[in-house]
């Protein structure tokens, strides 16, 4: 394990990025997204990720296409990271034209052992504000693993997604979409777009969608709903339980709550991946 106090004094660091709102990547996820439309003003949800990216130099990327741990990210040892979730809240709307601010800084850092063997969870919060106050305060949640020589191995059993839901939007995944998306949001990581990497280094059977892809595609759903009935979204929770990886048709789907929405994506086999809870105003 690597030494906690070198790695545990990142906590509290944080740093400081400003971004201009334009319409240039809202047009572009639009058209990933098969929409025509060509005026919009207000930022859908999720779409946030497509600003202020991190811009490292290519010599300063490590062999899994992330940014080499150094400067803001903890130097954590184990080499396999993976996106886990996070809790979004949202104040009010981003709109094109905005010079808006991020400032990110470590929550905490926690290392466990678990089936597979040593595990470092790290959280990072990120504030979204104007000159005068939140527009998105969002916590993200990463994990880090031994790779695939060292881990143990661990039988998946996956939970069927439920039969029954009120609401449901199909997407067909494809490495097109996956490139584009990585595009987009400047994401490095070689699981998306490099099936030698993706299989022989980490393990998987194929390329594997992004979590912040398929969050989004919740998000999507949540906003095609709330549309027209004058209800916004405050609250959006969502957790990566099981990989999605590339090729064929996988569901975004919602049950009603008592405060919002029960979502989650089935996967191509039936199988239920990232689930989330959207706390909805009344």
């Amino acid at each position: 394990m690597e030494n906690n106090l070198d790695v545990m004094s990142w906590i509290g660091k944080s740093k400081e990025k400003d971004d201009y709102i334009s319409d240039f990547p809202v047009k572009a996820m639009a058209s990933v997204f098969n929409y025509n439309e060509k005026k919009i003003k207000i930022i859908p949800s999720g779409w946030h990720w497509l600003y202020f990216l991190n811009l490292p130099l290519q010599e300063n990327l490590g062999s899994d296409g992330h940014e080499k741990r150094t400067g803001f990210m903890p130097p954590i040892r184990l080499p396999i990271r993976m996106y886990a979730g996070g809790e979004i809240f949202f104040h009010k709307p981003l709109i094109i034209g905005q010079k808006l601010i991020k400032k990110s800084s470590i929550i905490s850092i926690d290392n466990k052992t678990g089936a597979t063997g040593n595990l470092t969870f790290l959280k990072i919060n990120h504030k979204i504000l104007n000159e005068k106050e939140i527009l998105i305060n969002e916590y993200q949640n990463l994990v880090y693993r031994e790779d695939k020589k060292t881990q143990k191995k661990k039988k998946i059993i996956g939970l069927k997604a439920p039969d029954k839901f009120d609401y449901e939007k199909k997407w067909n995944t494809s490495s097109e979409m996956l490139f584009r998306y990585s595009a987009l949001t400047h994401n490095t990581h070689k699981i998306h777009y490099d099936y030698p990497y993706a299989t022989e280094t980490e393990g998987y059977p194929n390329i594997v969608v992004h979590g912040p892809l398929m969050a989004t595609f919740l998000l999507d759903l949540i906003d095609n709903i709330l549309r027209d009935n004058g209800k916004k979204l405050i609250k959006f929770t969502f957790r990566l339980k099981s990989p999605v990886f590339v090729g064929g048709t996988i569901s975004a789907q919602a049950v009603h709550t008592s405060k919002g929405l029960d979502l989650w994506i089935k996967d191509q086999n039936g199988y239920q991946s990232l689930t989330a809870l959207a706390e909805i105003s009344h």
